[in-house]
């Protein structure tokens, strides 16, 4: 209970984070850390420098986060964060950046119209936010980006979409695109500088609300 009680406390603290010292954070979930989906972030970055708010780039290839063991099919009550962080891998270290931040972005290879496996996993984990009364990322603001050699970029955002949204999570405006990995794409670098200027703009004028309890609160009653 210490640990669920600290996250709590961590959520407070990021809700009162907004329009003062606002973190932002990129899930790069490829298993390169210098392919498109880095090259994307580090773009998205640079955005962010250039309004002087601060955005960490994690790569999920370097966390240790274990597969979903489906406690939900076994009992709903099962299915809780305090259950999760005792499988002792990285899960928790990453709940706690992402409970920080005041906006995600979730970077993924699109693999046979699919977002990758360790991206999956990752959102599979993260069932654990959602079935509780404490919804941790309730109005988050997030945007979804894709790299693609070919097709299924569209495809791969949209199976992150639905979840993310399910959890609490809104997508902000022009906050989907894709990299094809093209030297030269000034549509994708226009669509990453909108999604960097939308997440600020959404978190500084839509104010933390309980949108699962319909209150002005901060969702921990």
């Amino acid at each position: 209970m210490i640990r669920i009680y600290k996250m709590k406390n961590l959520f407070s603290r990021a809700r009162e984070c907004y329009n003062k010292n606002m973190r932002f954070l990129g899930i790069n979930g490829s298993y390169r850390k210098y392919g498109l989906n880095a090259k994307m972030l580090n773009f998205l970055k640079k955005e962010f420098l250039t309004q002087d708010y601060n955005f960490e780039i994690v790569h999920l290839v370097d966390f240790n986060i274990k597969h979903c063991r489906a406690c939900l099919s076994d009992d709903l009550k099962l299915c809780k964060p305090e259950k999760c962080f005792e499988e002792g891998d990285d899960f928790e270290l990453l709940v706690s950046k992402m409970i920080k931040s005041q906006g995600i972005v979730f970077s993924t290879p699109a693999y046979w119209y699919a977002p990758s496996a360790i991206m999956w996993n990752l959102i599979e984990r993260m069932t654990s936010l959602e079935n509780t009364e404490t919804k941790f990322l309730d109005g988050k603001p997030a945007g979804v980006i894709a790299a693609t050699g070919e097709d299924g970029a569209q495809s791969a955002i949209s199976s992150l979409v639905v979840p993310l949204i399910h959890m609490g999570m809104f997508i902000v405006p022009f906050g989907m695109t894709y990299y094809s990995g093209k030297e030269d794409d000034p549509e994708t670098e226009a669509y990453l500088r909108r999604l960097a200027k939308n997440l600020v703009f959404s978190a500084k004028k839509i104010p933390p609300y309980c949108w699962w309890k319909n209150k002005e609160e901060k969702c921990l009653s």
